[in-house]
């Protein structure tokens, strides 16, 4: 709150021999109730939209008889509501080997889907990776 000069104050005496006292400041602005826990939530959220939660899938455990098939992975934190970003997991020194079926495996997975659910995340994808693979998800 913003005001000029002085704060100002009355006292009141309460019909009980107490006494209570009034804010009488002429304020010029006034500001909201944003507090210490609004700000620990907003840093929460800022915090979780920046974290990256590794997840392995791997090369036998895609489900179906046919495309598109599917893979359900327990992630602790995630929700139904959330939307994480699926990022690559390659390590920057793996060799060309390493990268090529890597590539081959994310590119796959990243043209499927993914859904949340509370604790889960099932990929869907209509080939089957032939590797074992570790996944980002950015925002859990």
């Amino acid at each position: 709150a913003m005001f000029d000069g002085a704060r100002k104050y009355r006292i009141i005496q309460n019909p009980d021999g107490t006494s209570g006292i009034s804010d009488e400041t002429e304020y010029t602005q006034e500001g909201d109730k944003f507090g210490a826990n609004d700000i620990n939530a907003t840093n929460t959220a800022i915090n979780r939209l920046n974290h990256v939660t590794s997840v392995t899938l791997s090369a036998s455990g895609w489900a179906g008889p046919a495309a598109p098939y599917s893979q359900t992975v327990n992630v602790a934190g995630v929700t139904a509501d959330d939307e994480p970003i699926l990022i690559s997991m390659l390590a920057d020194d793996a060799d060309a080997a390493t990268q090529k079926a890597y590539n081959k495996a994310f590119s796959i997975v990243s043209a499927g889907t993914g859904t949340t659910g509370d604790g889960t995340v099932t990929f869907k994808v209509y080939k089957k990776p032939a590797t074992s693979i570790v996944v980002g998800l950015k925002g859990v």
